[in-house]
């Protein structure tokens, strides 16, 4: 058996999956986050190790844990920990929704320029890490003095699980510090920001060990000494792994709050939108584009509380949207309520309602930002066809996955075939597929993560095609330019 684990922003989740792929256990703990009135978001790292090893126990409990033959680490990208000689923390975690680093990425973008940040990061944007970085050495320059190393939520609990403080590049490339064209951190980078890379916790692919379980944490979690522990994954990529995403021209869309896209590429090309991260897949050749949609699952929870319809999900929501014929009866929704990522280089936050009547009802509003976000969704694959970047397979995650109506309308507008991933725990369950790899080296991982992938159900394009063409075109329309000039 192995196990993976994924630390989460509001949880810490243990899956423990046997060899045929069925989760054998599983276990959860929360972590709380501290906000500050300047725009803070804090997390303690102390905490999190608590809720690493609360959770571990809870599946170790539910099985023969001695059998668990190695662990992998998925976690939360860009959530920085300053930390002493001895690796204990100096200050909070400053998480990666901390917005107070937001000027200081602005000015730096202004300052180094599109160009440079995508020839020392692959990416071509400053957010998180650096913004926060230059924030401290404004404004708490002690508190950087004070420390030794500078690491990562992922990174300190590989290394209290360990001994070893390790990462692979997924991670620092979300921490926005590595190179993909040097295969490491970028030295320039490092020294505009007068980090010195020995501070930095080290860099090791994702399919070899971190370090092995030392005795002591196996007594506080139950798990066998001696296992292998991996680096921590940035726990989108972990996701890709989880749902089989592992071929060129795959495209993984997480549907939670808000709906983003992970696209697995053959090489290592620029940016294919504003704000695209661009880093090695875990899977050797392969690389990936991550960009948020910023709007998705917070528009469907904006219409349901507008509506007095927040109780609704599963099966009484579906029959409300498919009370609604394809169309909503002429209501369209622009679903841009929040502009951040590539839509807000054009436009500022605010959607839209048109050819609203007094026939429409709460339904048809429901049915209107479905289909709204699955035009918006469409509108970004085709940036990756413009750049000639191959969309072989659309793959969906979380709560529109397990929806009877939802990926219906995705595969009518983008007028190709939706497969529905039903895994809740996506990350942690590819957290243990990497898990798997360090065991049994003689597998690669791209064969671990395909025969391993959870069940799918596809949803082939309709008669409804047709429907669904001119109110793309619409949707489309007032995106003149292309969001990357």
């Amino acid at each position: 058996m192995f196990l993976g684990l994924d630390l989460g922003t509001t949880n810490v989740k243990v899956l423990v999956v046997d060899r045929d792929g069925s989760i054998a256990a599983e276990g959860t703990a929360p972590v709380t986050r501290t906000t500050t009135p300047d725009g803070g978001v804090e997390q303690d790292i102390n905490q999190i190790w608590d809720a690493t090893c609360d959770a571990i126990r809870q599946a170790v409990c539910q099985t023969h844990g001695q059998n668990i033959q190695a662990v992998g680490v998925s976690s939360q990208g860009g959530a920085v920990q300053l930390l002493n000689a001895q690796d204990e923390p100096v200050g909070p975690v400053i998480s990666w929704l901390d917005t107070r680093g937001k000027p200081f990425d602005r000015q730096f973008e202004e300052q180094m320029g599109e160009a440079y940040l995508v020839a020392h990061t692959g990416c071509n944007l400053s957010t998180m890490t650096i913004g926060q970085i230059l924030r401290l050495q404004q404004e708490s320059s002690d508190v950087l003095d004070a420390s030794k190393h500078f690491g990562f939520v992922g990174d300190v609990i590989v290394g209290r699980l360990c001994g070893r403080r390790a990462h692979d590049p997924t991670s620092l490339s979300i921490g926005m510090l590595y190179n993909p064209n040097l295969g490491g951190a970028d030295p320039e980078l490092l020294d505009r920001l007068n980090i010195q890379d020995k501070r930095l916790p080290d860099l090791v692919p994702a399919t070899e060990p971190a370090g092995y379980l030392p005795n002591n944490v196996a007594r506080e979690t139950g798990l066998p000494e001696g296992i292998p522990v991996s680096p921590a994954i940035h726990d989108q990529y972990a996701a890709s792994i989880g749902a089989g995403t592992v071929n060129e021209g795959d495209v993984l869309v997480g549907t939670g709050t808000a709906w983003v896209l992970l696209a697995t590429t053959g090489r290592l090309a620029p940016p294919i939108a504003q704000r695209t991260f661009v880093c090695p897949h875990p899977v050797d050749g392969l690389f990936g584009q991550l960009l948020s949609m910023s709007n998705g699952g917070s528009a469907m929870q904006w219409a349901l509380e507008t509506t007095g319809q927040s109780q609704l999900v599963g099966e009484e929501l579906d029959d409300r949207l498919d009370s609604v014929s394809p169309g909503a009866d002429g209501l369209h929704f622009w679903p841009l309520l929040m502009a951040s990522g590539p839509a807000a280089e054009s436009f500022s936050p605010g959607g839209h309602l048109s050819g609203i009547t007094l026939a429409h009802s709460a339904n048809h509003l429901l049915r209107a930002v479905v289909e709204g976000l699955a035009c918006e969704l469409t509108r970004h694959l085709g940036w990756f066809t413009q750049e000639e970047l191959p969309v072989e397979r659309l793959v969906i995650s979380g709560p529109a996955a397990t929806s009877r109506v939802t990926p219906q309308i995705i595969a009518d507008v983008a007028n190709r075939p939706v497969t529905c991933l039903c895994q809740s725990a996506v990350s942690s369950f590819g957290a243990a597929t990497i898990a798997r790899s360090l065991v049994e080296t003689d597998t690669n991982l791209r064969d671990l993560a395909t025969a391993l992938a959870p069940a799918l159900r596809t949803i082939s394009p309709s008669s409804h095609v047709d429907t669904y063409r001119d109110l793309l075109q619409d949707c489309v329309k007032p995106f003149t330019t292309s969001t990357k000039e």
